[in-house]
């Protein structure tokens, strides 16, 4: 059988990167991680720029991330540009890959696209108790200003629920959104 890559797109604070992390344990998957290629990548430097400008998903450059899929892809094992770890190709790879089939140069990889939809509310929530734990009340106040006046229709998932294969409410529990992709998953995959 050769290999069978899943992406799990979402948006940050969707639960990406739990959802791979059980999986891949589960079907003993490689995991594939999209931040981890951040320092071998380049983005635009202003996302807002970005999303008023035409979304061009190709001025995020991940070639590195999308050598190591090619090789996994068609059986090979590689070692991992960053981690240095030795990846292996097996019957399924887990890529937590937040810009789905979008990102033509690591989607076209994908076979089954999996989207973790989540309330805008609750994305906020979770981004601001995850990265800004640290922060001042000011420091807080001010991203969700910046997030009212300029940043939420970057969290907006229409293009990437459009390009998924099955939506999964990323409110459920975390054991309940996997059981739906294993059963998902048990329908028959074509090669």
């Amino acid at each position: 059988m050769k290999p069978h890559i899943i992406g799990i797109s979402g948006k940050t604070g969707a639960g990406k990167s739990s959802l791979s992390k059980i999986l891949a344990s589960r079907l003993r998957a490689t995991l594939i991680e999209w931040d981890e290629f951040d320092v071998l990548s380049t983005e635009p430097e202003d996302y807002i720029f970005w999303f008023h400008n035409g979304q061009n998903y190709s001025e995020f450059k991940r070639e590195s991330l999308a050598a190591v899929l090619d090789q996994l892809k068609n059986g090979k094992s590689i070692i991992h540009p960053v981690t240095k770890e030795n990846l292996i190709s097996k019957n399924f790879i887990i890529f937590d890959a937040p810009l789905g089939r979008l990102h033509h140069e690591t989607g076209r990889y994908i076979d089954t696209m999996l989207h973790i939809e989540v309330p805008l509310d609750i994305l906020l929530c979770r981004r601001i108790l995850r990265d800004l734990k640290e922060a001042t009340t000011n420091d807080i106040l001010d991203e969700i200003q910046f997030y009212l006046n300029h940043s939420r229709p970057l969290f907006l998932d229409t293009d990437l629920k459009k390009s998924a294969d099955l939506i999964i409410d990323g409110m459920l529990p975390l054991e309940q959104e996997a059981q739906i992709v294993m059963n998902y998953l048990d329908k028959p995959i074509n090669d």
